[in-house]
């Protein structure tokens, strides 16, 4: 699995509403694509107005093709990401790519 994290300190935390409807929207037509397995959004503890955003793929390259796509293609879906304000027109982004290399589960949960 591969994922594509960011984070965003909105300009204005009481955008956040319109921030995730904007994130939900676009979400939904990167989520048409092949490799796509969903995104997350979490809010940063103790930072008003900041997110983490997540976005999950088969892989790193199904992930590129899809960047390609949308940034460079002529498809429909393109075309229609491309007409919505970008993320950072809601405020500053920081960008990780990653790729997954291990996982750790506890054995048993001990319940309290």
């Amino acid at each position: 699995m591969y994922r594509y994290i960011w984070k965003i300190k909105l300009n204005n935390p009481d955008d956040e509403d319109k921030f995730l409807a904007f994130w939900e929207e676009t979400s939904a037509i990167l989520q048409t694509y092949p490799g796509a397995l969903g995104t997350h959004v979490n809010r940063v503890r103790n930072e008003i107005g900041s997110l983490f955003l997540v976005a999950e793929w088969e892989s790193k390259e199904s992930r590129d093709a899809m960047s390609n796509d949308i940034h460079n293609g002529d498809s429909a879906k393109a075309r229609k990401w491309r007409s919505y304000p970008k993320s950072e027109s809601f405020g500053e982004i920081i960008r990780f790519a990653g790729e997954e290399i291990g996982s750790v589960f506890p054995e048993k949960v001990i319940e309290k």
